[in-house]
């Protein structure tokens, strides 16, 4: 049997013209615990926001059971 879980999470990039140099490193708690749990990510995407700070990322997650 096939699972499959489909996740969005919002991430808040902040303001890019105040720290042009600034890379930011965001871990994905919620995507985490689902691949310590055996899933994998078999495709993402991203959908537009109102804000120009906000990024959504869909991640369609699947993992095969017995």
């Amino acid at each position: 049997m096939i699972r499959q879980k489909v996740i969005t999470v919002n991430i808040y990039t902040g303001n890019a013209t105040e720290n042009a140099d600034k890379a930011q490193e965001v871990e994905l708690k919620e995507i985490n615990k689902y691949l310590d749990q055996g899933y994998t990510v078999i495709d993402r995407f991203t959908s537009p926001t109102n804000s120009a700070y906000n990024i959504n990322i869909t991640f369609v997650l699947q993992k095969e059971t017995e």
